[in-house]
């Protein structure tokens, strides 16, 4: 990480930030004209307005390196923005522009590793300049030699006082944005002089970067210490040199305005009338100004904010569920009322946060277009990305999660499920090669998956290579296809026959299934050999607290999500029937469920056996329904959820139906149960 000026250390993030928002938009906008007959002016003036707030912004930090790429690329399209008939290579402007995208992507990563040191975009930035001189012609690269000795004009008019002083400065080179450091020494010198005019005169102008290193910067002043200004002026960042200059000096000289720019106007009217101009401006002012109505927030200050909202309820539980309310006597209305009223305030304080949150999983899916381009650019296979519910809205938390895995299996997706153009000729495929993410809701999770209409995966090769690789806990013959296909992510398998950039070494997918995993989520896939293969991902919708209805099994207790559950009942013993091969079943008002013992599903011993003496739960998922039995319920309550943790995967207890855990009022740990995986292992088999 550099050496940051003072006070700069604390602003990072928020550039970090920044940046990172205009560089994926860079890329949206680039994605969407590449294609294009023409750039259209608005697109034109966005990339350079996007580019010259990364340069501005990045000079600010000290970060010379990345302000000089972001204003070598804001200058291919001062180009394109001033002369309407500038001929220029597109792809190859366009694989420029990707390239500086890339690199300032890269280059925001490294400034948060301290050992990592500034990269040297010299290489890319000359590649950039020899474009721009192709743009601009022999003929303007001249004027523009011509112009770095112009002296503004009526600089000196005849009418001005004699204690008024001129001052020349130029700045290095190395200043990315000789504007943003000439307006913090105008602020400087306020303190000890009065400015009265400066040349450019608009230092917000887009131009006036490169006027000033053109021209250089003049300032007039009236000052009655010109030592402690010079030596203001000599010490300020990024000063080459700063000199005193008076009119008989330059009285040979020729103004030269910048092309394309509009004529410098005449001198400054005298300083009362500007004092009245500025009240004029300031009196409009507040007729033009706007209430701000969004801020930005660091995401680690939602994430605490997140956490209380979760010890709240964890606290709230354990007051209202206190087992010391049993050995009292008395009214307890008031407190009822009073408990009452502080679950409300809860549920909505946690609403509130979780909706804070929330943001479309459209930007997650938007970073996939760069990488589906990139690889056509290489691969040549010319896919397709299609978009379905991206406006979904999930967890900022999930969005982070979801960045890394979806880039894997769209790789995946195109490197390994796209069959090559001659290949789906050869198969008589008359679709376009197409990858489609997905994202909805199902009951408490957010689902999103990613289908290919490729070659899809060969259940008898998947074997033999899991055979091979000795993956096999059991007989070939007792693998379903659902097991057979989730072979391909685990850890180092691969059915690649040859290694490529994106795919083929056998490593990333497993890693993509533990990530999901670490926050409740669940990776699984699917497959038909020829039409295609769909890679789904599941995530808990919230992360954090779900009402769920509690109760024990011998001396367990679990938690069914209250999203899933209909209905809780007492079953007579005529509603209880069994068939021939001893599957249980409940008779509840004309249809027919399967019952499913909870103790005997997760092996918890000493549990209630007759169904008269405990209690029916009715659950249902989708078209998936059936009848949980358990021995009582304890509360309806919320629960915090808290995932597994990772040493605990190998034990398959989300696939056995177990979500997560929480610690409930009185200190005990209650099983989350995933009443879906439940409902689909108990028909399967499990």
């Amino acid at each position: 990480m550099p050496k940051f000026e003072a006070g700069m250390e604390g602003m990072l993030d928020t550039f970090i930030f920044e940046c990172s928002d205009l560089l994926e938009k860079l890329d949206e906008i680039l994605m969407r004209t590449e294609q294009e007959e023409e750039i259209s002016s608005d697109d034109i003036n966005e990339i350079f307005r996007t580019m010259h707030t990364i340069k501005g912004s990045a000079a600010m930090m000290g970060l010379q390196n990345m302000s000089a790429l972001a204003h070598s690329a804001e200058d291919l399209f001062y180009i394109i923005r001033e002369d309407a008939k500038a001929i220029f290579d597109k792809p190859a402007l366009y694989e420029l522009l990707f390239t500086s995208s890339d690199s300032l992507k890269n280059e925001i990563e490294n400034i948060q590793d301290e050992d990592v040191p500034l990269t040297d975009f010299s290489e890319l930035m000359g590649k950039i300049h020899a474009m721009a001189d192709k743009m601009k012609g022999k003929e303007d690269e001249d004027n523009g030699t011509a112009q770095t000795s112009a002296v503004p004009e009526n600089l000196f008019p005849d009418d001005e006082s004699s204690d008024i002083f001129t001052y020349k400065v130029k700045y290095s080179d190395a200043c990315a944005m000789p504007s943003a450091r000439a307006m913090v020494l105008l602020r400087a010198l306020g303190k000890i002089a009065e400015v009265t005019r400066t040349f450019p005169q608009d230092l917000d102008a887009d131009e006036a970067d490169d006027e000033i290193k053109k021209s250089c910067l003049y300032i007039k002043l009236c000052t009655d210490d010109t030592k402690a200004v010079s030596e203001l002026l000599k010490n300020a960042i990024n000063v080459e040199s700063a000199e005193q200059i008076d009119k008989s000096s330059l009285a040979s000289a020729k103004p030269a305005p910048t092309p394309k720019a509009e004529p410098p106007k005449a001198a400054q009217p005298a300083p009362a009338q500007s004092e009245n101009d500025v009240k004029k401006a300031v009196a409009k002012k507040p007729a033009e100004k706007h209430e701000q109505s969004m801020i930005s927030v660091k995401l680690d200050k939602l994430d605490r904010l997140l956490d209380l909202v979760s010890e709240i309820v964890i606290t709230e539980s354990s007051v209202i569920s206190s087992p010391d309310l049993k050995h009292l006597t008395g009214n307890f209305d008031r407190f009822n009322k009073s408990s009452r009223e502080l679950k409300k305030l809860t549920d909505e304080l946690q609403d509130v946060v979780m909706s804070i949150r929330m943001v479309p999983v459209s930007t997650a899916f938007q970073k996939m277009n760069r990488v589906v381009r990139d690889m056509n650019s290489k691969l040549k296979k010319n896919v397709t990305l299609e978009f379905v519910g991206q406006e979904t809205e999930v967890d900022k938390s999930i969005v982070d999660i979801l960045n890394d895995p979806l880039m894997h299996i769209v790789r995946n997706a195109v490197d390994h499920g796209i069959e090559p153009p001659e290949e789906r000729a050869k198969s008589g495929k008359a679709e376009k090669p197409t990858v489609t993410l997905t994202a909805g809701y199902d009951s408490n999770e957010v689902v999103i998956s990613c289908r290919d209409n490729g070659a899809g995966m060969d259940a008898a090769k998947i074997m033999a290579k899991a055979k091979k690789n000795g993956l096999l806990t059991k007989p070939e013959s007792e693998y379903t296809d659902k097991e057979i296909y989730s072979f391909v992510i685990a850890a180092g398998f691969s059915t690649n026959e040859t290694i490529t950039e994106y795919s083929g070494r056998g490593v990333g997918m497993d890693v993509v299934k533990k990530n999901i995993e670490k926050v409740g989520g669940k990776l699984s896939v699917d497959s038909k050999f020829g039409v295609g293969s769909t890679f789904t991902i599941r995530i808990p919708l919230s992360l954090s607290i779900i009402d769920v209805l509690s109760v024990n099994v011998g001396k367990s207790n679990l938690s069914i999500p209250a999203s899933s559950v209909r209905e809780a009942f007492s079953c007579k013993s005529e509603d209880h029937m069994t068939d021939p091969d001893g599957n249980e079943f409940i008779y509840l008002r004309e249809k027919c469920l399967p019952l499913i013992r909870l103790s005997k599903y997760l092996e918890i011993p000493d549990a209630v056996e007759n169904v008269e003496d405990g209690i029916m739960i009715y659950c249902k998922e989708g078209e998936k329904e059936a009848v949980f039995f358990a021995d009582e319920i304890t509360v309806d309550q919320q629960v915090v959820v808290k995932p597994f943790s990772p040493l605990l995967s190998q034990l398959k207890l989300k696939e056995y139906g177990m979500a997560g855990c929480s610690i409930l009022g009185d200190g005990s740990i209650t099983i989350i149960l995933d009443t879906k995986e439940i409902l689909i292992g108990d028909k399967e088999g499990k």
